[in-house]
């Protein structure tokens, strides 16, 4: 088993993304190489925070009764996690969002996620038109959805069955979640 260390990162800027792409390609027309792959490398660092604040601002507060902690995010090597805890009483439902690579190398996590799918144990249901597998080791349920943008989405819970797990998850926005990461 490989194991990654994923290590939380925040882009702090004194300008905006476009104003940072602008001045690469100023750099670029003055043929300072350098100087414009530093400040393109600022421009994308900066576009990728954006589209993680959108994606986690998808993330409910509040889901059948269950409130939900902060938004955690981590990453690492272009891939990224955003998870968040909700709680009702004495259950507990963690929600982890994987993925966030582009190119070539999120393909390869969606091939390897999908051949996950393919070969676990478990049942195979349709949640909001994205194949999920359901499974319960002991009492762990655990509802594994195959997001259409590439990454994949994780239900897990030692406090609920796997059929509430699976009714929670219907009840979250899968889609929106999913569109916005894309």
């Amino acid at each position: 088993m490989i194991s990654i260390a994923l290590t939380h990162f925040t882009v702090v800027a004194e300008t905006t993304p476009a104003e940072t792409c602008k001045e690469a390609a100023k750099l670029y027309a003055e043929g300072d190489l350098d100087g414009a792959l530093e400040e393109a490398k600022w421009c994308v660092s900066q576009m990728e925070q954006e589209k993680q604040q959108q994606v986690k601002s998808v993330f409910p507060d509040k889901l059948d009764g269950f409130v939900g902690e902060a938004t955690q995010q981590e990453g690492t090597m272009g891939f990224t996690m955003l998870s968040k805890t909700y709680k009702k009483g004495n259950n507990t439902v963690s929600v982890m969002l994987n993925g966030g690579a582009s190119g070539s190398a999120l393909q390869a996590f969606s091939a390897l996620a999908q051949l996950g799918i393919q070969t676990e144990a478990g049942e195979k249901v349709r949640i909001q038109k994205r194949t999920a597998l359901v499974s319960q080791d002991g009492d762990m349920a655990t509802v594994l959805i195959t997001m259409r943008s590439g990454g994949m989405l994780t239900f897990e819970s030692s406090s609920l069955s796997s059929n509430d797990l699976v009714e929670f998850a219907k009840k979250f926005p899968i889609s929106e979640l999913d569109e916005t990461a894309e």
